[in-house]
């Protein structure tokens, strides 16, 4: 029997109901390679959003302390949502295969998806990231969406993408 080349498995999702089928694939090789799984949200930074769409920097307007503790509440609040979520799809996923061992850790982040996602990747030393793509067609880089699309671009190491 040949050793599997994947250690530690990052898979990034969503969370939307078709990312299960994601989850499967990420859930069967962890198991199959005996690999680490870490399951990946990365939440958009909100006022970072806002000011960047108004054209105006809400931080330095309102203070940056004053919105980190107030968005900090907020984002614990969804946090625990979020992994809670996580923990019922992979679980979901997992009861659709004959059988999975597989316990993933959670990570919740908060930034720009693409950039986090590449960022732990390398910095964690992972061998492969799974991410679902909603395939929107052949306007959208054939079959990519548009996170999916720049983890495949910006990744040193080799990506999954399961169409959705």
């Amino acid at each position: 029997m040949k050793a599997c080349i994947f250690k530690k498995i990052l898979y990034a999702t969503d969370l939307s109901e078709t990312a299960k089928k994601a989850a499967r694939y990420a859930l069967n090789i962890a198991q199959e390679c005996n690999a680490e799984l870490t399951v990946i949200n990365v939440v958009p930074d909100l006022v970072e959003e806002m000011s960047a769409g108004m054209g105006y920097d809400l931080a330095s307007h309102f203070g940056a302390d004053k919105l980190k503790s107030f968005y900090t509440v907020g984002l614990d609040e969804s946090k625990a949502a979020v992994i809670e979520r996580i923990h019922t799809l992979c679980a979901d996923a997992g009861s659709e295969m004959e059988s999975c061992a597989v316990t993933p850790n959670v990570e919740i982040k908060v930034g720009n998806p693409i950039h986090t996602i590449v960022t732990l990747a390398e910095q964690g030393g992972y061998d492969l990231i799974v991410v679902g793509t909603h395939g929107h067609g052949m306007l959208d880089d054939i079959l990519l969406g548009s996170v999916a699309r720049g983890i495949v671009k910006k990744s040193p190491i080799p990506v999954l993408t399961v169409r959705l």
